[in-house]
């Protein structure tokens, strides 16, 4: 299992909507850096307050990717 490490939110437009939407920015173990919607990660609490939220990896199929710091 991997893991990416929250850097900062940013907000963007969304191009088709024009509502203003936050997006979570994290580094991943593999030094790449990616943003996923702020709302869609509340969806996803993990079991304890204390534990990441694993998420499926977006840069290995079959893995999981624990995301720390948020």
């Amino acid at each position: 299992m991997t893991q990416a490490n929250f850097v900062k939110e940013v907000v963007v437009t969304d191009p088709d909507s024009k509502a203003e939407v936050e997006l979570s920015v994290f580094k991943h173990s593999n030094g790449a850096m990616f943003a996923m919607d702020s709302s869609w990660l509340e969806q996803c609490p993990p079991e304890d307050d204390e534990d990441p939220i694993v998420i499926r990896d977006l840069f290995e199929p079959e893995g999981q990717l624990m995301l720390f710091g948020l």
